[in-house]
């Protein structure tokens, strides 16, 4: 058994303000205890704000006290080994990626858990498609003119969000899919970090969520040229989408959080039930909705280890 950007701190605030008041007051058990939540990339991106979201529902609803730090690097994987090797008493979990805890122990045998083992993952915090996000000086008006460019054989650099992340396979998807010459440029400090390189003209384009980075959207500073889905995002409702083109969807990431699967049962069913009252609330698909996620895309512990087989199958595909 598988036991935003500059708006985050209003964020989250605006999520505690929504849950405040339906505490059950509990003081006993896991969510009495002091506990950090890592987060496998740098601040300000979408498993940041994710993270913060839940600590600010755990604490709001239980008042239980949540210390999110962020671990980046190395693809995810940092923060991830320190979680699935920590003391399994519940006390550390992190906000895992679908690509640190799904696609990572694909390539890279030495970690300290593999696709099925290490950790036990509570509950689906949501999911969201990656986005082409440029700066406001890029040549590109339109998706139109980067696939023109694409197709003409251009050289294009796309930031992403470090070497063999889903991100970076995204962009092999899209060379392997269209015949086009984009290059992956990795930054593994996630999507706010590649998206200051694109503005710095050290990339073309940043292939990313797009909800780490809506601050800078929101300010002028970038623009989504297009959302790699079927549907536009809910911030971002006038950008193009990949089936506007006709263009495949390689694919997306998902968002869990996870504890070593040396945890308790006991300790597991509580921290399910705890987060599950956070992210199946209507209260967290507006938070969701708020910050550019997709709402209802979040699952309770049964439907999360259904979802993490049926990736694994999927990934299962991709081995090479």
């Amino acid at each position: 058994m598988f036991h935003k950007s500059l708006k985050i701190g209003a964020a989250a605030t605006a999520f505690g303000l929504l849950v405040t008041g339906c505490s059950n007051g509990s003081d006993e058990g896991w969510a009495s205890e002091k506990i950090e939540m890592l987060v496998p990339y740098g601040p300000g991106g979408t498993p940041d704000l994710l993270a913060r979201g839940v600590s600010q529902g755990l604490t709001d609803e239980y008042g239980t006290n949540v210390t999110v730090t962020n671990r980046a690097g190395a693809a995810g994987t940092i923060a991830i080994n320190e979680t699935v090797t920590a003391h399994p008493d519940g006390t550390t979990i992190a906000l895992a990626t679908s690509n640190s805890v799904l696609w990572q122990p694909v390539l890279d045998d030495s970690l300290k858990y593999t696709q099925e083992t290490g950790y036990t993952a509570v509950a689906k915090a949501g999911a969201s498609p990656f986005s082409i996000n440029i700066g406001e000086n890029s040549p590109w008006e339109s998706l139109k003119d980067f696939i023109d460019d694409a197709n003409a054989g251009e050289h294009i650099k796309i930031a992403v969000t470090g070497a063999g992340a889903q991100t970076d396979l995204t962009v092999d998807f899209l060379n392997q899919q269209n015949n086009w010459n984009l290059e992956s440029v990795p930054f593994s400090d996630g999507a706010g970090e590649g998206l200051l390189a694109t503005m710095r003209g050290e990339a073309d384009a940043l292939l990313s969520t797009t909800a780490g980075v809506q601050g800078q959207i929101d300010s002028g500073d970038a623009r989504v040229l297009a959302v790699i889905a079927d549907e536009p995002e809910p911030l971002n409702p006038d950008a193009s989408t990949f089936a506007d083109f006709d263009l495949q969807i390689p694919m997306a990431t998902t968002f869990y959080v996870i504890v070593s699967d040396e945890a308790e049962d006991s300790t597991v069913e509580e921290m399910a039930d705890a987060v599950e009252e956070v992210v199946l609330s209507d209260e967290w698909d507006e938070y969701l909705e708020e910050n550019g996620l997709v709402p209802g895309t979040a699952l309770g512990y049964e439907d999360t280890q259904e979802e993490i087989s049926d990736l694994i199958e999927e990934y299962s595909t991709l081995e090479h």
